[in-house]
């Protein structure tokens, strides 16, 4: 059960980080290259200097796809782990 809740907090960290990069990306209109992740600081910065810089509907649509792109990323990180010990076990 606790490699159970590993998991779960691994796959949603991943999510998270995921959802970071996207809209810091989405907020910046720049790529981050090499990283796994964007500070708090960073994405806050982004979020102050988007308030001028973008209409509510466009941030929307931001966050929309940050999220997207986050449970995706949840999916796949949960799916194929259990998927992967679920192997380990039957061996």
């Amino acid at each position: 059960m606790t490699e159970l809740l590993d998991l779960e907090d691994w796959a949603w960290q991943h999510a998270t980080d995921v959802y970071r990069l996207n809209l810091y990306g989405h907020l910046t209109g720049r790529t981050v290259l090499r990283r796994s992740a964007v500070t708090e600081e960073e994405l806050a910065g982004a979020i102050r200097n988007s308030f001028t810089q973008v209409n509510e509907t466009a941030y929307r649509e931001m966050v929309k796809l940050a999220t997207d792109a986050a449970l995706e990323t949840y999916d796949r990180v949960a799916s194929r782990t259990i998927k992967l010990s679920r192997a380990r076990r039957a061996n």
